[in-house]
This record gives C-alpha cells, structure tokens and sequence, in this order.
C-alpha cells in the first residue's frame, strides 16, 4: 500500500495557563499566539490535507501561523485536541537538528544509538555509515566527543544521519540552513535524491527559494487554516504579494515622521519617489538585496534649473550616511523644465535593514547650496537567501577561488 498522511478537521488548542515548560511547547505557544478561544489558544484550526507518495510538500506562513504545531502533530511529538490524523509509512523528524546528540558519545557512537531508536540492526548501519560520515564532512572529528563539536558540525551530523537511514515520510522544520553554502546545497540535493525514490517530505522554511527548488506542492497556513494550495510557485507568489503588502502599510505607519515631501521655493517641487526592485513595474517600499533597483523622480525645479542638483541619500535609521551621489537637474529636464530621473542600482549591494532616502532639489549656485524641495521615505531591503556567517551591511559581489598556499 502506498505511504500517505491524512489529516480530518485536526484542531490544536493550547491552555491560557499551562506549567509546561521546555523549548518544545515554547515553540508551540509562538504558533498558538494568533488566536484564542475560552480557556485556550488556537494553533491549528479544524485543518484537512492529504499528503500523497512522492509528494514533496512545502508548507509556509508567517510566524504564528501554526506551521510547527501541525509538524509536531504528524511527528507524534504532540496529540491533536480534536479531529483524526492517519499515517502509513514511518516518521522521520528533524525539528531541531543535533538536540538529540549524546554529548559524551563521538560522532561516530552516535549514529549507531540512531539507527538502534530507528529500528535498524547494525548490519544495515554499517552499510551506510561511511556515507553518513563521508556526507558530514567531520573527517577525523568524527571519532571526537559531540561536546568538542560546533553547533555547524553538530547539525552537519545530525542531517547526514537522518537522511541516510533511508527515512520513508521525512519531516523537515527550517532544517536546510545547516553549515556552509556548498553544504546546504548538499542537503538540498540530498532531499530531492529522498523523493526522488517515492517519499513524503514534509518542509516548512522561510526560504521561498528552498520551496520552490525542493517542493513539487506548497500549502500557505494563516491562522492554524490552509488558504492556499498549490504549486510552489503559484503560493510563494500570492504569500510574497499578500506579505509584501502588509509589510509596506505596517512600515510606513511605523516610520511615519520620517516621511513627508516638502517645497520651500515657487515653482519647484519633487511630485513622486518611487522604487523599483528587479523586473518590478510597480513601486514598492520592499525591495530585494542583491536584485536591480531603480529609483524613479520626478519633479520641476523652476527657475533654478540650470544650476541645480539632484541629492541622493539614504540612511540607516541611526542617521549613518550609506550613500550620497549628486546628478545635474538640467541634464534630466525637458523644454518645458519638467524633471524625470531613473537612478539605477544594478546590483543593490545594500545588506537587509531598514533605511531613509532623502530626495532633495538644490540650487546650485552657493558655494554650499541651497535646498528649494526634498521628499524623503523609508524602505526595507530584504533577502530570501540570506548568506551563511553573520548579517552583513553590504552584500558586494565577491568570488573567492583556490590559491598556493606558499
């Protein structure tokens, strides 16, 4: 019989007050955080999917959505307060990797504990384990206590010993940032090799690239309920769409005072700052590190024209000066003295934070120059693939390639 999960009208309600504690029910108190009922929290709600063989899918949503809650539910890690789950086929988790690590035992001690509690002799692990260990990377570590490793070399363990004990329904909660680039890369061929053999992966990430490169079907939770399905480029679209619009009205109410356009001479006035990231047509306050940004103004000078200049700046929000760039207003006027500029940044090197752009029309003629208008806004850059290692302010384009070592 083919392997399947089957969920009918499953409900998660959380107690207001509960004594439990540990890193398991935090989790599930920040899904269950959008809703409530009397006595209680709701994380899932009265939510029915089947998953079939072969399907590899994708669920997201924005935090409190319920993602983890339903991932513990078809884990058996937690019981649903009402509906049916049914499952054929044997469970693979990984929610977080390397807490299950024995911390005393070396790497690889480790993997034969795992496959005992996965039910496999140690014939059938010492068949595999030289994948396991060749796939982690550890080397010589992997004969060194678990307390010596890293939290990278840990998880790297945790990931190669999972998905090499041949899992048949395989559960993955934000688990493919694990170590360096070439390693996540490495595990995301490592789960398509999984369904490649018929397999049910089950994986929720805020990564809509590790969706649409891994899932061949993607589900969009909102409040414990399922209001997309479909396939993962259509859902990450709309989610991308529906988020980008909320994002936008909560950052412009939330940096209000630091919006505004002004004219302080006759005739001179800056009419529209509009953004532009990538392939875009439309204006937006989000755009996307690392993508094509333009920066369209538009606006009219008077008769200060000829010797005026457009300012460009923008700032981090604690008044850091990230770029300043000056353009002749008269090189971008018309007969009639109407100004339109595109400012193109190709790529945006700028790092994901929130930043102001100031506008600002000067007469050109002092020696320090006077403003006559200025419109100024705030925008976020975000990215989908954030780099591995840190936040960085800037993302230039950089290539590191081998080099003698003498």
């Amino acid at each position: 019989m083919s392997l399947y999960v089957e969920l009918q009208q499953v409900s998660k309600v959380f107690p207001v007050a509960s004594s439990a504690t540990g890193e398991l029910v935090a989790a599930m108190a920040r899904d269950a955080e959008h809703d409530s009922v009397p006595g209680g929290k709701v994380a899932v709600d009265r939510l029915s999917l089947r998953i079939a063989e072969g399907e590899r899918l994708g669920i997201i949503g924005r935090n409190g959505a319920g993602k983890s809650t339903l991932l513990h539910m078809i884990a058996g890690i937690a019981e649903p307060t009402a509906g049916t789950i049914r499952i054929k086929g044997r469970v693979t988790s990984i929610m977080t990797l390397g807490v299950g690590l024995r911390d005393d035992l070396s790497g690889r001690e480790n993997i034969y504990v795992d496959g005992e509690i996965q039910g496999r002799s140690r014939a059938e692990v010492d068949e595999v384990i030289g994948q396991v260990i060749e796939f982690s990377e550890l080397g010589k570590f992997i004969d060194y206590p678990v307390r010596t490793y890293s939290t990278g070399m840990k998880a790297r363990l945790a990931f190669s010993m999972i998905t090499h004990i041949d899992p048949e329904i395989l559960i993955i909660d934000e688990a493919l940032s694990v170590g360096d680039a070439s390693f996540s890369a490495k595990a995301t061929a490592r789960i398509l090799e999984i369904c490649a053999r018929g397999k049910i992966v089950i994986l929720v990430s805020h990564g809509m690239q590790s969706i649409r490169d891994i899932c061949n079907r993607c589900i969009y939770l909102r409040d414990g309920q399922v209001v997309l399905d479909g396939s993962p480029e259509d859902v990450t679209r709309a989610y991308i769409d529906e988020v980008r619009g909320e994002d936008e009205a909560a950052l412009m109410g939330r940096f209000a005072a630091h919006v505004g356009k002004r004219s302080y001479r006759a005739g001179s006035e800056i009419r529209r700052v509009a953004l532009l990231s990538g392939n875009n047509r439309e204006a937006s306050v989000r755009v996307e590190a690392r993508e094509r940004l333009r920066i369209q103004v538009t606006g009219r000078a008077g008769a200060w024209l000829d010797d005026g200049l457009c300012r460009l700046r923008t700032f981090r929000l604690d008044e850091l000066l990230v770029f300043e760039q000056d353009f002749r207003l008269g090189d971008f006027a018309d007969e009639a003295g109407e100004i339109g500029i595109e400012i193109e940044f190709a790529p945006l090197v700028l790092g994901a934070a929130i930043y102001r752009l100031d506008v600002l029309f000067i007469d050109g003629r002092g020696s320090a120059g006077e403003t006559i208008a200025d419109s100024s806004t705030v925008f976020e850059v975000y990215t989908l693939t954030p780099p591995v290692g840190g936040k960085p302010m800037l993302y230039y384009p950089v290539a590191a390639t081998a080099a003698s070592a003498a």
